[in-house]
């Protein structure tokens, strides 16, 4: 009883926050560069963002520390690092996971990738126990970055409830929005701190869009500093 109570709870919070979603989008009028900043979007670049190369797949949550979140019908809730993450790190060595039947709390570490010694910490937005890991990236860790909402899943989670109402996991156009403006200013994170004769290296010659692997072309502080400034959560 108690975990259909949970079940059902959670899917309460899943159609309530996609009413939420679609009532929102439909009064976003044009608005000044600052309030795209603060992740409001006008219909342009919606737009932009449906079309979006990295597409999220339907029923995808993504959180502020870019992990992904999905719901499944059997009340679990699939996790792992966005299409970002995968595009930033390109490879990895290992995956660390949580150990099955840990109970995770909110804000808290979840899992963590590793190359080359250096360490991405995710951290979780469910409060819940750890029912599954993902073994086969044991051995082909860079399914992470290859399939990252597929074949690249890291664990799954037995939640008491996905998302308090403050905002800050996205669903959606909501998602797929804000996404593009992460990459954005993942653009310029990595404009800002490449030397230049690595320039060519790190970002493509038509635009200077980050290649995929960029990350790990930079040094140890630019590698701390993308944890910081992207994968914990403000």
């Amino acid at each position: 009883m108690v975990a259909i109570f949970v079940a059902l709870t959670f899917v309460g919070f899943l159609l309530v926050d996609l009413v939420l979603q679609k009532v929102q989008a439909a009064r976003i009028v044009a608005v000044r560069p600052e309030q795209i900043r603060r992740g409001l979007a006008t219909a342009e670049a919606l737009a932009r963002a449906r079309s979006f190369p990295w597409g999220i797949p339907q029923g995808v949550y993504l959180s502020e520390g870019h992990a992904w979140f999905e719901p499944e019908p059997s009340g679990e809730v699939r996790v792992g690092a966005d299409a970002l993450v995968a595009h930033a790190v390109g490879t990895l060595d290992k995956v660390v996971f949580p150990k099955v039947g840990d109970l995770v709390r909110k804000g808290h570490a979840l899992f963590h990738l590793v190359h080359e010694g250096r360490v991405l910490t995710f951290f979780s937005s469910v409060l819940g126990k750890v029912v599954s890991i993902n073994h086969r990236l044991r051995d082909y860790p860079e399914l992470v970055a290859n399939e990252p909402y597929g074949a690249g899943w890291v664990c799954s989670v037995v939640p008491a409830y996905l998302d308090d109402g403050s905002g800050k996991m996205r669903f959606g156009e909501k998602a797929a929005f804000w996404l593009e403006c992460e990459f954005d200013r993942f653009c310029g994170f990595v404009s800002a701190r490449i030397p230049s004769d690595l320039a060519l290296g790190a970002t493509s010659q038509d635009g200077g869009v980050p290649v995929i692997g960029s990350l790990v072309q930079l040094g140890d502080e630019a590698w701390s500093a993308f944890e910081t400034e992207f994968l914990h959560p403000r």
